[in-house]
């Protein structure tokens, strides 16, 4: 593992952990053993370190979310699936992360939103594709006004303040928001899915 990489896994670490404004360069070049002017050899300030941070991460769940969809039965199974891995990684992150993120990196956060494979529009087309070839989402939707409606939906689920979790949980948001969207372009058949895999859900919460 070269500098760069060990640089960026430990501020992955650290940003997860502490949020992105607790962590200094300093704190990470400490937490390393080695020289801030190593890290700053490698990357040039702490806006270009998050931001190759961010990609990086995003680029390993892309990696686990085509595992997913490749073993899944269908494409509901795929989309809860990747859902409950989302959680869990979000879970495992600061309170502080997001905000920190668009408070005081805001310019990171403008270009992670505008860079598409982030965002990965990639995967939600090819699932929503294998949705309608499976006989759950109609033929007569058109894929990419749906696509463009799903990502609106998720940002309002993470953007909001007003949908916080400490209003509301975020199998509450999700079931409310998401889930009524999909069952929206959805055939009864995927209908049906979609609502065994909520009951499935709330059995496993006790909600």
């Amino acid at each position: 593992m070269d500098y760069k990489e060990r640089i960026t896994e430990e501020a992955a670490h650290l940003f997860m952990k502490y949020g992105i404004r607790a962590v200094t360069m300093d704190s990470i070049a400490q937490h390393l053993g080695m020289s801030k002017r190593t890290i700053y050899e490698n990357f040039s300030d702490k806006d270009e370190l998050l931001y190759h941070v961010i990609d990086t991460m995003a680029k390993k769940q892309k990696e686990i979310f085509k595992r997913i969809m490749a073993s899944a039965d269908n494409v509901i199974e795929a989309l809860f699936n990747i859902l409950t891995s989302a959680s869990a990684h979000i879970k495992n992150q600061n309170p502080t992360y997001m905000m920190d993120l668009k408070r005081y990196h805001y310019g990171v956060y403008q270009r992670i939103c505008k860079k598409g494979d982030i965002r990965n529009y990639e995967m939600s087309v090819a699932m929503l594709n294998r949705g309608v070839e499976e006989g759950i989402f109609r033929r007569d939707i058109n894929i990419d006004i749906v696509n463009i409606g799903i990502h609106a939906v998720i940002d309002m689920t993470r953007d909001s303040e007003e949908l916080s979790s400490e209003k509301f949980t975020n199998f509450q948001i999700l079931d409310n928001l998401l889930f009524n969207y999909l069952i929206g372009i959805s055939t009864p058949k995927g209908q049906n899915l979609i609502n065994k895999y909520i009951e499935q859900k709330k059995n496993e919460l006790n909600v």
